[in-house]
């Protein structure tokens, strides 16, 4: 143990928090749940009951940035957001590869279908890193992002994808590493798990591609 581990040291866990009450008050493509509850506060006390509404998807996600390691390029997508209407530039986002993890599925198997769904490359478990796991927003939603990293093969890259029974409409392309980063840099690419992506890759990318030896 070094001298900083204490500091990232949980201070707490769930069973700090009482659920007083939990109720379903939404259910439609996503669903959103109402809690009221209390939860230990540092100084020993227990804080005031409150209430809360949390976004639900009722699973977790996966993310996935598809590496070129022989030209150092990335596979990138871009997508109509409805969450992003308000954006000064435009609703439609450049992201990475990223989807729902589906009922019965690993991570693994969700990172495989989705990279097979939304750019038409096959993947298999060996082909893919993973990075870390991520909550986009816990002030007001449950869901976890797992990151992983994929060796890929980008010379069949498909132009156009996503499921119709999804509605999705998915421009598909590739850039350079370096392109991608600066248009981390400059605002373009706001999405934030194509953000931790990339940077990953640019802060870490010999320890990646030993992993990609491995």
């Amino acid at each position: 143990m070094n001298d900083y581990d204490n500091l990232f040291k949980a201070r707490f866990t769930l069973k700090d928090v009482t659920i007083h009450n939990k109720e379903r008050v939404y259910k439609h493509f996503f669903a959103i749940d109402d809690y009221t509850l209390s939860y230990k506060r540092y100084d020993g006390s227990e804080s005031r009951t409150f209430v809360r509404e949390i976004f639900e998807r009722d699973a977790n996600a996966v993310a996935i940035l598809c590496y070129d390691k022989n030209t150092d390029e990335i596979a990138l997508i871009e997508q109509f957001r409805p969450g992003a209407l308000n954006d000064p530039v435009s609703p439609w986002l450049i992201e990475i590869v990223a989807g729902m993890i589906d009922k019965g599925e690993s991570e693994v198997q969700a990172a495989i279908r989705e990279v097979k769904e939304e750019i038409g490359v096959s993947l298999t478990q060996k082909q893919l890193v993973r990075v870390t796991a991520q909550y986009p927003t816990p002030g007001g939603a449950s869901e976890l992002t797992t990151l992983f990293i994929a060796d890929t093969d980008l010379k069949e890259l498909e132009k156009h994808g996503g499921l119709d029974t999804e509605g999705e409409d998915i421009r598909v392309f590739k850039a350079p590493l370096k392109a991608a980063y600066e248009n981390v840099l400059n605002g373009r690419i706001h999405n934030s798990v194509a953000i931790i992506g990339i940077q990953h890759m640019m802060l870490e990318k010999d320890k990646v591609l030993q992993a990609f030896a491995k």
